[in-house]
């Protein structure tokens, strides 16, 4: 009976794959056939190599250290709550164009409105009403500027945060596969392949 590997599910599925790919690999079949193989060379070697796993893997162990820790970093940070003040990072100062400032200016447009017209119906107060009105529509004007230069600076920002942060992953994903190839090609050409073919020639000389 096969003796499990004492590894995750899915480096125990790397480990298989690349034995699979070892046994149909030139080196080893050339080896079987100078052995003279009698058909069941290979699954003899499949099991050898399972029940001497430990063995195999050792010579690719910096590889498989480095890709554990690795995803080990990855599974943490995973597991991290949602970054929320990231979205207050993003406005800064734009938060302050884009919705303060309309509030204000909007506010005090408002009131020179109000007391511009209300001023204006007085004959002695009509000048400074109408000072008051140029000052209110000039308020407004600034309110929906704010707004808008506010509003594409917000969604500018955003964009640019969600670029990094995408890029970032996407970097630390890309660091993880390669460190995952590295150790399964270490496998294969440090550990499987030299294991297999020493077993076929240990044959030989029985």
């Amino acid at each position: 009976m096969d003796r499990p590997l004492r590894l995750p599910q899915q480096d125990r599925a790397d480990f298989e794959t690349e034995l699979g790919r070892a046994l149909a690999g030139a080196r080893v079949r050339t080896a079987l056939l100078e052995a003279g193989d009698d058909g069941h060379g290979v699954e003899r070697l499949r099991r050898s190599a399972r029940e001497n796993a430990e063995f195999v893997l050792a010579a690719a162990a910096p590889e498989y250290e480095r890709y554990v820790e690795l995803r080990a970093d990855a599974d943490a940070v995973a597991r991290l709550p949602v970054d929320v003040p990231a979205a207050g990072r993003v406005s800064g100062w734009w938060g302050v164009v884009g919705v303060i400032a309309p509030i204000v200016a909007g506010a005090a447009a408002a009131v020179f409105l109000l007391l511009g017209y209300g001023f204006g119906l007085a004959e002695d107060l009509e000048v400074l009403g109408r000072a008051l009105v140029t000052a209110g529509w000039i308020a407004a004007g600034v309110a929906a500027v704010s707004l808008l230069v506010g509003g594409l600076g917000l969604l500018g920002a955003a964009s640019r945060a969600r670029s990094a942060e995408t890029a970032e992953e996407a970097g630390a994903a890309g660091e993880l596969t390669r460190a995952r190839d590295a150790w399964r090609a270490a496998l294969a050409e440090r550990g499987l392949v030299p294991y297999l073919v020493s077993q076929v020639n240990a044959g030989r000389r029985v």
